[in-house]
């Protein structure tokens, strides 16, 4: 009796074992989830691991109604990728880990079947600055999923049949493309103007082809190129610093007419790297905002002051 009852459990053993052993997922970075030697338009290796399971993870830099995107911290290429999960919400800044089924869909590399997910901490947008691209590149296998910045391009139309806003930039050429596509997956009520530039932040996102898509107003800058450095103001807002050039310590001039509550003070580097971020409620009128941002090294920065009414933002400099 004791025999046959060891052979039961042996058996049930070895099952759970075997069990156990199938679902032992290998722990893959984004970039080799991604990474081809073919980086052309319409490239067509799919991922080395294409309808596999494995663990990964990443900062979170947008989320849409049925998913979010992943990238590496820092990663300007080959280390994003978009995720399709209606059940885990996270926020924009969390770092993750779970587990996921590669898969290809029309030649982009994607993530669903999601399990053994973990927030790992919060509030981490700032590793993940967006990377600077022309809109020539956008369609690159490279910066699928990928937090991108186009900078200077010019809108061309709105597409209303098909609900997006067509952009040029002066990357673009007949032989590449002559025009890409500003979506509304994430963010619905943008409104640009046919003829004015604009900078715009957004993640790649497959449909079709690849989009670039907003993921709040602040994503969105109207611009007047000055001295190299892009200073944007909008009409409902006037902005001023002083004293400028200064050490780290001055007063931003806010002459508002409009309140605006939860207004987002942030102060970033010339590569987009967050310095400092406060909220503060504005009212119509004039407003002080004394600054004291410690440690600040030589150069030169970029203030924004932003709500939903309003988005500038203005050159600092630190000597």
């Amino acid at each position: 009796m004791k025999t046959k009852l060891s052979i039961v459990i042996f058996t049930v053993l070895l099952a759970f074992g075997a069990k156990a052993q199938f679902y032992t997922y290998p722990n893959v970075t984004l970039w080799n989830i991604q990474y081809s030697t073919v980086d052309s338009v319409g490239a067509i290796p799919n991922s080395p691991y294409m309808n596999q399971y494995v663990n990964t993870g990443g900062i979170i830099t947008g989320t849409f109604g049925y998913g979010y995107y992943v990238q590496t911290s820092y990663a300007t290429e080959w280390a994003a990728i978009n995720v399709y999960d209606k059940t885990y919400k996270p926020a924009v800044g969390d770092s993750v880990t779970f587990t996921g089924q590669v898969i290809e869909y029309y030649n982009e590399t994607e993530m669903d079947s999601i399990s053994n997910f973990v927030i790992v901490s919060h509030g981490n947008q700032a590793r993940t600055p967006a990377t600077v691209v022309g809109l020539d590149s956008i369609q690159r296998r490279k910066y699928q999923g990928m937090l991108v910045k186009i900078k200077d391009a010019t809108c061309l139309r709105y597409n209303a049949s098909a609900v997006w806003w067509v952009f040029y930039d002066s990357t673009m050429t007949k032989s590449i493309n002559s025009e890409d596509t500003i979506d509304n997956i994430i963010y619905t009520p943008q409104k640009y103007t046919p003829g004015k530039r604009y900078n715009i932040t957004g993640c790649i996102h497959f449909e079709y082809a690849n989009w670039i898509e907003p993921r709040n107003i602040h994503d969105i800058d109207s611009i007047n190129v000055t001295a190299g450095i892009d200073e944007y103001q909008n009409n409902s807002t006037d902005v001023d610093i002083f004293p400028n050039p200064n050490n780290g310590v001055f007063t931003v001039s806010v002459n508002s007419t409009v309140n605006a509550k939860n207004t987002v003070v942030r102060l970033t580097d010339i590569t987009g790297r967050e310095i400092y971020r406060g909220q503060t409620d504005i009212y119509t009128g004039k407003n002080s905002l004394p600054m004291n941002i410690s440690n600040l090294a030589k150069g030169t920065y970029l203030l924004q002051i932003s709500n939903e009414q309003n988005n500038t933002v203005k050159k600092l400099i630190i000597q």
